[in-house]
């Protein structure tokens, strides 16, 4: 999971740099405007449902007593997706204007179709344990997805080329995920649908929370501020998501095997795992942070060819590190059978994300979305650890959080240094990206410097 997060993450940060070239922030604007009304709706399709499938189908033994399960997911999702459908449809005139692109409305049913379909498979391949599938189908996903819509885009398509590729690519996983799912389908009986929708109206908070987290604020952008405005902040948002690549393998991995550890009444096995899991999740935050302190503005401007946004990068950054700790809290409760507790936390956190982007948003614009996003990520793993606290004995692996600390540091002082070197063009891609390969080579040294983390990284190297 960790090695197809890796490609997933710097694929989509290569092509990024190259849409925005090509295409400008206003381009790019319109479409993350479009991906967030997508995600939104996609959302209220599917309505927790594939981390009820994941929990569900993980606590069943064979594929005969998982198929129940599927089924009745597949069919509440589509009942569902027939009603947002309706909506779509209904304001169509509405969702052009706002999106800004004329072939929006027939997109989006596609889109919210194939997504909720691919969500709640993958859910089931998780909890089947088949979770190098998934990692596979998503890297395959956004490989697909780059390339397609690069061609769309030579092929004069602009900015519909991107929508184009993103419609194919998923078709292409979804189709897969069908193929490689083990459960088969079944009538589903009554019980089967209450246990899944029971557990569902709790994680549907999880997954409002997520989308909040990610896409509220581009919304409320959207609506108060310029597509350009749009563009640079939406971009900025996914150059620091590359430092979530390790907390998200571990978050996607940790409830299926919480739940059987939960399941046994191993709960030191569950402590200690959330001790090892919040150092591997920070361990790419912490010295993003640094970095971006240092070369924040150069990346924008020399990759992207965006004159501002620096500032905005920095606290997105830092509100990651909260994201990241995130990542393992929500997914140790699930895995715990605490899904009320995630849902009370996520209500919290998407009520703070909300009302503080309305209200900031309109006053500072995309300075005003950043700030609610760190505060929101904060409030949220704030709640979560409290929840944990009552059933868990919580604790960090401190010496090893400290060596990190240290280390990033050690990286940003010696990239400052670096950057301050005239031998070093700061205004070219050749030497913003050697600048950066530094810090990562220093990084890397430190942290394998270590003898506790060198024991660790060469116990997983196969």
């Amino acid at each position: 999971m960790f090695a197809g997060r890796i490609t997933v993450r710097l694929v989509g940060f290569l092509s990024v740099i190259y849409f925005a070239r090509e295409l400008g922030a206003a381009a790019l604007g319109i479409y993350f405007t479009f991906r967030s009304v997508v995600s939104v709706l996609t959302l209220l399709s599917y309505l927790g449902l594939p981390d009820a499938t994941v929990k569900r189908v993980s606590q069943e033994d064979d594929d005969d007593a998982r198929a129940p399960y599927l089924t009745a997911a597949l069919l509440v999702a589509g009942g569902v997706f027939t009603l947002v459908t309706g909506v779509v449809v209904l304001f169509g005139d509405q969702l052009v204007s706002y999106i800004e692109l004329q072939a929006a409305v027939p997109l989006i049913v596609l889109f919210v179709a194939l997504g909720t379909s691919r969500g709640i498979l993958f859910g089931a391949l998780r909890g089947e344990d088949q979770i190098s599938v998934t990692a596979g189908l998503e890297t395959l996903g956004t490989l697909s997805r780059v390339a397609l819509s690069v061609a769309f885009l030579q092929w004069g398509y602009g900015v519909i080329g991107l929508v184009y590729g993103g419609a194919v690519s998923m078709l292409l996983t979804t189709a897969l995920a069908f193929y490689f799912v083990d459960a088969g389908f079944a009538i589903p009986t009554l019980a089967s649908v209450r246990r899944l929708v029971d557990f569902a109206r709790y994680t549907i908070g999880m997954n409002i929370s997520h989308l909040t987290y990610t896409w509220a604020d581009t919304m409320v952008l959207a609506f108060f501020v310029s597509k350009a405005s749009v563009g640079i902040y939406e971009t900025s948002w996914r150059l620091t998501g590359i430092s979530l690549i390790g907390a998200q393998a571990i978050g996607l991995t940790l409830i299926p095997a919480v739940t059987r550890w939960h399941e046994k009444g191993d709960i030191a096995g569950i402590e200690r795992t959330f001790a090892k899991g919040v150092g591997y999740a920070i361990a790419l935050v912490l010295p993003a942070v640094i970095g971006v302190a240092v070369l924040g503005e150069e990346l924008l401007s020399v990759l992207y060819g965006f004159e501002t946004g620096a500032t905005v990068l920095l606290v997105l950054m830092v509100g990651q590190l909260a994201q990241a700790i995130k990542y393992v809290t929500e997914n140790v409760l699930v895995g715990i059978d605490r899904p009320k507790a995630v849902f009370r936390t996520n209500v919290l956190s998407v009520l703070a994300n909300v009302g503080l982007n309305l209200l900031l948003v309109p006053a500072i614009g995309m300075y005003g979305a950043a700030v609610a996003t760190l505060t929101t990520a904060s409030i949220a793993v704030a709640a979560q650890l409290f929840y944990l606290r009552q059933d868990l004995s919580l604790t960090a692996e401190w010496r090893w959080v400290s060596w990190q600390v240290v280390v990033a540091l050690t990286m940003g002082v010696t990239v400052y240094a670096l950057e301050q070197w005239h031998h070093i063009p700061q205004n070219t891609v050749s030497g913003v990206v050697a600048l950066v390969a530094a810090g990562a080579v220093i990084y890397g040294c430190g942290m394998l410097a270590q003898r506790d983390i060198r024991t660790r990284v060469l116990a997983v190297l196969p």
